[in-house]
């Protein structure tokens, strides 16, 4: 939502000032009040809730009856403002005061609805008016610091309880007196005693009735209105004295901003001024009857005006009165010196009196579809015809209209020297030196039934674009009826001329380089007879060597600044620097109207573009505007919409043109103002938000708050969108720009003090007047403060004591735990020593083997047996456990392999049996498979190992081999038992540990025999390289990441021919 906010200089009030609404969004349409602090806020009371406006943005606030800060009641009755700009909300309930530090209310209940506020600047305290309760005397700390009301036992206390029709006239304050006038007497509060002296109508008070209209001190002296008198009560020695009396009554009282006082009787409106010690009495003649109205005052000017009516009279300096007519029923007025605004029956209304610097001119009743200037005539074409007026009175001098000439929405228009060219299945043009218009110069058959969507005069030439190429003219032999018609075609081909355009938005000549737009080429410049593509600037990701634009409607080169301007629908002016071919981006963000941007136009070397519903121009670097709050009107403007006639800027658009002189452009106002900060807010790590109370400009958040939000406004009420602010935080050595976004967001917060600097600049690039300056306190978690550091460091010195005591012991045990990894390495080394260094190659066999350890020193074993033209056997062996031991019982199997004869298989492992027994590892075990392989045939004996796998690739089945023998090292006597299995081309057979089998996964389970036999039946028609690896994949994908319990083992050996 946007607030407009229009200066109202009041200079002269005339017939043409506007009475306009403001169009916000209210709580309700039904206004009751409404007042301006000094610091820019505006606070709109309604029906239905308090709304505040600030720059761009509005917050409500309702009553909430289960939360004591909000509102009494959301049903505003008035609103008040102290000297200090502090903010009372009547409401039946009683009085709200506004808090902007904590950004909520000081609810004071009363027993009665409050009726008026009255501040007594000496003491600083409120006096309250209710109802039927008396009055309430309020402290500056916002406390009921008294309760007056009638007591008919209590001579001392107020006439009256009965004050509904009290106001800022029925009381006022002398020194240490208070005087209160009332329906029912005089009053004198005597604030040092805090007690009343009553005074009711008699002799000795002069006054003919009790029923008192207003009270007014003068130095030394008190003017009285009573209903037919007006009446002198004389403080020094508390006499009463007759000023003047009138014998048909007085109805009306009202107090002047220059302290005169006026009043109605029956002879016409009387002003009474107190000069010279004695009341002057005269009539006010320029004033019309006041009774049932009210006066309210700005500047120089008094307006009159009455609740529920929907007209008021203005009186100026030089007592000259008019009647403005507002047309929506008057609930309150209020301004400041410069706007005059309305609360009514139907939103906010705003009086504007200033003249405007915009002159329009309607096109009357057919819309205008272009626009030209030539010498002292302006042309408006319409599908009518063409209409000229003459420059400076715009009075039409001539309709010409077109018959066989067609122009529509769809036509596009040129101009050349006093020609209008006209464009859309064939080109016409119209003379405007001699009235004439030319149909069909070029027909729609010579346009090959294209239709014209684009016209563009450079350099005596006409390019017509239609939506497969371009057209090329000769412009002068065009208008010349009898020189040859003949013209150049630029056609898009896909095959042969994919380089030529599908017509053009706009075209720009700069050297002998064409720069042109289309719709199928984003930005691309061509020589003349645009014969090859010499640079295309479509977005590559680089928005400094490329466009980042995809709609481009208007091309303007500035020769002085080397500069290409561009205009986008959506994403703002670009510039291309023709020398370092760059480009740089202007948009919203850097004071645009809009992102879409229309038309160009250069005088005297300032760049003025339509953008949006305005104009902007640079000046100084700043990019600056001229929109609907300078008086420019919105229109459907025309493609070329700015032109330059005289030292006016004329805007067309379809409703007609709006002139504006352009020193206006320099004679934008200057607007100082400041900045403030209207709240706070705090978001925690659940994006909870909280308001954060803020005194003296000083903010307290804790580690809880992991981001601030400062809400920002400013004073000035003309263009405050157009307010850019600019900040400078602790730790960072540049202001940042938080470009026109007045809330500012800071994340990570700095622990304890930090301070922020902020400051504003206006469209005029003028600068805040002042730099608001924050600081923030951000509270660290108990353990980050510095009392906890202190105690960190205490304790720190006490640990390095423990610390170099323990450092020595582990000193000793880490130098015994490198000996002992020493020792573990070696062993290592040796036990990897006991594995074969390579795989034998063995005739008709191929071999494959993988060893994974679970620990340094695995108990896992394989070797191979091979003496060339004898035997080949291969071992694949497991010692219980991991470590050491597991190492020296492999070692021990090893050695004995090479100590005894090669022969069956089962003779060797009794053989080993009796040897593992003999050297007694107690416990521990040898598992091992022992196969022999012979020409075509295997002969494996297994004590205690895994299943052997054998693939009999006759078949394609997998086979376990398993024989039910003990471990080595258990029963000395121990008789092993084989099997002999044929081994033919391409036949494979597989040993593996329990490692494998055994392996768990993320959940624990594991992998299993049925997964490994599956995988060798998948893999079995590979080489037995292949086989491993995808057993090893299998285990790899099966445990992910997860470290091997058991170490694993895998032999594969297939026979190859």
């Amino acid at each position: 939502m946007r607030i407009v906010f229009l200066i109202f200089g009041f200079v002269t009030i005339s017939v043409n000032s506007q009475i306009k609404n403001l169009n916000l969004e209210l709580s309700s349409s039904y206004v009751t009040d409404l007042k301006i602090q000094e610091n820019g806020l505006m606070w709109v009371g309604t029906e239905e809730g308090l709304d505040v406006f600030y720059d761009n943005e509005r917050h409500v606030f309702y009553s909430n009856i289960s939360d004591s800060t909000s509102i009494l009641n959301s049903k505003i009755n008035k609103l008040f403002l102290s000297a200090v700009s502090d903010l009372f909300v009547l409401t039946e309930d009683g009085i709200s005061i506004y808090n902007p530090e904590t950004f909520d209310f000081k609810q004071i209940p009363l027993k009665s609805t409050p009726v008026s506020v009255v501040e007594d600047l000496s003491n600083s305290m409120f006096w309250v008016a209710t109802e039927t309760s008396g009055y309430y005397v309020i402290d500056k700390s916002f406390n009921i610091l008294h309760h007056f009301v009638f007591d008919p036992l209590n001579p001392l206390s107020i006439s009256t309880s009965n004050t509904i029709s009290n106001t800022s006239y029925s009381i006022d304050f002398n020194e240490n007196k208070v005087f209160v006038g009332t329906v029912n007497g005089f009053n004198i509060f005597d604030q040092t005693n805090n007690t009343f002296k009553r005074y009711f109508a008699g002799e000795k008070t002069k006054l003919t009735s009790s029923n008192i209209l207003g009270v007014k001190s003068f130095e030394n002296k008190v003017l009285i209105v009573g209903e037919k008198e007006l009446v002198n009560y004389n403080i020094s020695d508390s006499s009463f004295n007759s000023v003047s009396r009138f014998e048909d009554g007085i109805k009306k009282t009202e107090f002047l901003n220059d302290g005169g006082v006026l009043i109605q009787t029956s002879s016409g409106v009387k002003r009474i001024d107190y000069i010279n010690e004695r009341f002057d009495i005269q009539p006010a003649g320029s004033y019309p009857d006041l009774t049932d109205k009210k006066v309210f005052q700005i500047s120089d000017y008094t307006f009159i005006w009455q609740k529920g009516a929907q007209e008021l009279s203005t009186i100026n300096s030089d007592n000259r009165i008019k009647d403005l007519v507002v047309n929506e029923s008057i609930n309150s007025i209020t301004g400041n010196d410069k706007t005059l605004y309305f609360g009514t029956s139907n939103g906010v209304m705003y009086f504007d009196s200033k003249e405007s610097m915009v002159k329009e001119h309607s096109n009357g009743d057919a819309e205008s579809l272009y626009f030209r200037n030539y010498e002292n005539q302006l042309i408006q074409v319409s599908e009518n015809g063409f209409n000229v007026y003459e420059l400076g009175t715009y009075n039409s001098i001539d309709l010409v209209s077109t018959t066989n000439v067609k122009i529509d929405e769809e036509s596009v228009f040129e101009s050349f020297e006093n020609y209008i060219l006209i464009a859309n299945d064939n080109i016409n043009f119209y003379d405007i030196k001699n009235g004439l218009s030319y149909e069909n110069v070029i027909t729609q058959e010579q346009l090959k039934n294209f239709d014209i969507n684009n016209l563009k005069v450079i350099d005596e030439k006409l390019y017509a674009s239609h939506d497969m190429g371009i057209f090329e003219f000769d412009i002068h032999k065009l208008i010349d009826l009898n020189s040859d018609s003949s013209f150049s075609s630029y056609e898009y081909n896909e095959l042969l001329n994919a380089h030529i355009p599908k017509g053009f938005m706009d075209i720009e000549l700069i050297g002998e380089t064409l720069f042109l737009t289309s719709d199928n080429k984003n930005l691309v410049s061509y020589p003349k007879d645009f014969s090859a593509i010499i640079t295309d600037y479509s977005f590559n990701g680089d928005s400094s060597k490329s466009l980042a634009a995809s709609t481009i409607q208007k091309l303007q080169y500035i020769k002085e600044e080397e500069k290409l301007y561009i205009a986008s629908l959506g994403n703002g002016l670009f510039t291309l620097d023709l020398n370092t071919q760059e480009f740089q981006n202007y948009n919203v963000t850097s004071g645009l109207l809009s992102n879409n941007v229309y038309d160009f136009l250069t005088v005297d070397g300032t760049l003025y573009f339509q953008s949006g519903t305005g104009i902007n121009f640079i000046e100084n670097n700043l990019i600056k505007n001229f929109s609907e709050e300078d008086g420019l009107k919105f229109d459907l403007f025309h493609k070329e919409s700015l032109h330059a006639v005289g030292n006016e800027l004329v805007v067309s658009g379809g409703n007609g043109i709006q002139i504006i002189p352009f020193d206006s452009f320099t004679n934008i106002e200057s607007q100082s103002f400041e900045l403030n900060l209207f709240r706070a807010v705090g978001i925690d790590k659940l994006n909870s938000k909280s308001d954060i109370n803020f005194s003296d400009n000083s903010l307290q958040v804790d580690y809880t708050t992991k981001t601030l939000i400062l809400d920002l406004f400013s004073s000035v009420r003309y263009k405050s969108d157009q307010i850019q602010f600019v900040f400078e935080q602790t730790g960072v050595k540049d202001f940042i720009s938080n470009g026109f976004n007045n809330q500012i967001q800071l994340n990570g917060l700095p622990y304890y003090e930090s301070s922020l600097k902020i400051y504003g600049i206006n469209s005029n690039g003028e600068r805040s007047t002042n730099d608001l300056n924050l600081t923030i306190y951000n509270a660290p978690p108990w353990w980050l403060r510095y009392e906890s550091i202190a105690a960190y460091i205490i304790l720190t010195f006490i640990g390095m004591r423990f610390f170099v005591k323990y450092r020595e012991a582990k000193t000793k045990e880490r130098l015994e735990g490198e000996r002992k990894s020493e020792e573990l390495e070696e062993a290592r080394q040796l036990q990897l020593s006991l594995l074969p260094k390579k795989n034998p190659e063995v005739k008709n066999f191929d071999i494959s083997t993988y060893l994974k350890s679970a620990t340094e020193i695995g108990g896992d074993y394989y070797d191979f047996f091979y003496k060339k033209g004898e035997y080949f056997y291969a071992i694949c062996g497991d010692a219980t456990g991991h470590g050491v031991v597991s190492g020296i019982m492999v070692s021990v199997t090893k050695a004995g392999l090479h100590g005894i004869p090669m022969g069956e298989p089962s003779l060797i492992l009794e053989q080993l049996n009796r040897i593992v027994k003999r050297v007694n590892f107690g416990r521990l075990r040898m598992s091992l498979s022992v196969a022999k392989f012979n020409d075509d045939n295997f002969e494996i004996t297994s004590a205690a190992m895994p299943p052997t796998y054998y693939y009999k690739a006759a078949s394609k089945q997998v086979e376990e081999i398993l024989e039910p023998n003990l471990p080595l090292g258990g029963i000395e006597s121990e008789k092993y038992t084989g099997v002999t299995k044929k081994f033919e081309q391409n036949d494979v057979m597989v040993m593996i540990s329990d490692g494998l089998p055994e392996l768990p996964n993320d959940d624990n389970i594991l992998l299993d025999y049925e997964e490994i036999e599956s995988c060798i039946g998948l893999n079995a028609h590979k080489s037995s390289e292949e086989i491993k690896n995808a057993l090893v994949n299998l285990a790899d994908q099966w445990s992910n990441g997860i470290m091997n319990p058991d170490d694993i083992t895998i032999v594969v050996i297939k026979k190859v021919a």
